[in-house]
């Protein structure tokens, strides 16, 4: 009997038109934002492909920062294939356009980067292509889920794990909603860390480096003292730094021989600042890996809380919340645990 429902048409999240010819059964991803999604609808085991940082840099499941596993249930448990075993589809910048066709995919999903590759991957693998990737905002995380959801045909699904976030973050919000403005922490935020002092001339950022909006500080109560900067993502002076002045510094980690903290608590230039005055200098979870990881930013949300206020927060176990969280994007007890212990500092920082 033949199928109705085929062709179907949706849009992707730059507004380009998609054509589904048939049921999806075979899905390629080039960023572990998506695979994530399709994992958490359901649909891991129609991943036949994905790229090296969902497979061999710890972007779904949590790796060391010298690509050794952490969580074996993870990785060999987050889809049917171990994940590592999955075909390699592209690295940072190119796809393997002979690989892809060879694996029929009837969907590549690709992250909003790769946007002016899109019609030319599809031309030439055969597959539809449908660009999405979320952004730090908790509705842009929402509107990803959405957009996968609906070309997946997973809609009540994604309504379920909208409702997920909505419900974490109120947990939070319902205790800094009502903390006055002028009671609330300034804080400076390094996403790009400061292993590499303050300017890595190579990739443009470490310490200098910070975005102007960051949900989960937000939303944890922090007043973002960049949040009246122009662009989003920018590189500033010292002297600006200095002048902001910010009750709190947290510095993005991935490593628990990460020296950052130590740097900048030792650097002449900052002892003016309150933050290093006061050593409220913190490790917080790395906010990117090749895109914008949903579950790690939801567990930076509560740990932030908990920096910016532990008596408030005092209720929140961050292995507890982090475990929960990533269960539901990837369907596997215990993965934040692992990672907390590898990292240290989740548990061990003091506030």
């Amino acid at each position: 009997m033949a199928d109705d429902t085929y062709p179907r048409t949706v849009t992707d999240m730059v507004g380009r038109t998609v054509t589904i010819e048939k049921p999806i059964e075979r899905i390629i991803t080039n960023n572990a934002d998506n695979a994530r999604i399709v994992i958490a609808l359901g649909e891991g085991a129609r991943l036949k492909g994905s790229d090296e940082c969902t497979m061999g840099s710890g972007c779904l499941c949590p790796m060391t920062e010298d690509n050794q596993i952490l969580c074996d249930a993870c990785w060999n448990g987050v889809i049917p294939t171990p994940l590592q075993d999955l075909p390699l589809t592209n690295d940072r910048y190119t796809p393997n356009l002979e690989m892809m066709a060879s694996l029929k995919p009837d969907l590549v999903f690709l992250w909003t980067s790769w946007e002016d590759k899109a019609d030319d991957i599809q031309e030439r693998v055969g597959a539809p292509t449908f660009v999405a990737g979320p952004d730090y905002t908790i509705e842009g995380i929402k509107e990803h889920i959405s957009y996968v959801g609906s070309v997946l045909g997973k809609e009540k699904e994604a309504e379920d794990l909208k409702s997920f976030v909505d419900q974490e973050v109120k947990k939070v919000t319902d205790i800094t909603g009502k903390i006055p403005e002028d009671e609330k922490l300034t804080v400076y935020f390094a996403p790009r860390g400061a292993m590499k002092g303050f300017f890595d001339a190579k990739e443009g950022r470490d310490f200098t480096r910070t975005d102007n909006s960051y949900d989960p500080l937000t939303l944890a109560g922090g007043i973002n003292v960049a949040k009246d900067v122009a662009d989003g993502n920018v590189n500033v002076g010292i002297e600006q730094i200095i002048a902001w002045n910010p009750d709190v510094i947290m510095v993005a980690c991935t490593s628990p021989d990460d020296t950052g903290v130590d740097f900048i608590l030792a650097s002449p230039e900052l002892q003016s600042i309150t933050a290093v005055k006061e050593k409220k200098v913190y490790k917080v979870l790395y906010p990117n890996c090749r895109g914008v990881p949903h579950d790690r930013n939801l567990i930076n949300m509560f740990y932030m809380a908990k920096l910016l206020y532990p008596d408030k927060f005092t209720h929140i176990d961050i292995n507890t919340e982090g475990d929960a969280i990533m269960k539901k994007f990837l369907g596997i007890d215990g993965a934040f645990t692992e990672y907390s212990e590898y990292l240290q500092f989740p548990m061990a920082q003091k506030v």
